[in-house]
């Protein structure tokens, strides 16, 4: 089975410091819409935040279990290594925490294309979306060695993933349309001035 990770390690520097996970859309917390759509889908849910992170009462307070990223400001790469050295050889889901969307149909699509694959993730909006994506065991030492050579970018994990021999399953944009027509899980919060 799946476990999944929210990754909050960012330091939300457009959104006045504003843990993102934490804003309210809608009348609800962003974390708290996620949680609804990850129920009864994941066996496991962490947070991964950043080392000086002062929000781990209001997460574990949601039952959550909090990671801390081994270095400072390497962005959501180094959250997605502690997550995969936590999830201990099971898939992961990482979801960024910024997306207040998320569609039960979505996650199953990239749940379901997880299981036979290193890495399944979105090829949408004419670019990879590794930040709502399953990542398999075999994408630690990718993870690892990314971080090694200070390529921080997840966009760039799909291609070492390849040059490492291992299955990527490009879900393509109009089949995640049959699932998600509107793309809403996709969206993202950097700015207080993002509309809702």
């Amino acid at each position: 089975m799946t476990v999944a990770c929210i990754l909050a390690g960012g330091r939300a520097r457009r959104m006045g410091g504003l843990q993102k996970a934490l804003m309210v859309v809608e009348g609800r917390a962003i974390v708290d819409r996620q949680l609804e759509a990850l129920a009864g889908r994941v066996t496991a849910i962490a947070v991964a935040l950043a080392p000086a992170s002062d929000s781990q009462t209001e997460f574990e307070a949601r039952g959550l279990l909090c990671l801390r990223d081994r270095e400072p400001d390497l962005g959501p790469i180094a959250g997605l290594s502690v997550a995969l050295e936590w999830a201990d050889g099971q898939p992961l889901l990482a979801i960024a925490c910024d997306m207040p969307f998320l569609t039960s149909a979505a996650l199953e699509l990239i749940l379901s294309r997880g299981a036979d694959a290193d890495l399944a993730v979105p090829w949408a909006q004419d670019r990879w979306q590794p930040l709502l994506a399953s990542y398999g065991a075999a994408m630690r030492p990718v993870t690892e060695a990314a971080i090694r050579r200070g390529s921080l970018r997840l966009a760039d994990l799909p291609d070492a993933a390849r040059a490492a021999g291992l299955r990527v399953d490009e879900i393509h944009e109009a089949e995640l349309r049959t699932r998600d027509p509107d793309l809403a899980s996709l969206r993202n919060f950097n700015r207080p001035s993002d509309p809702i």
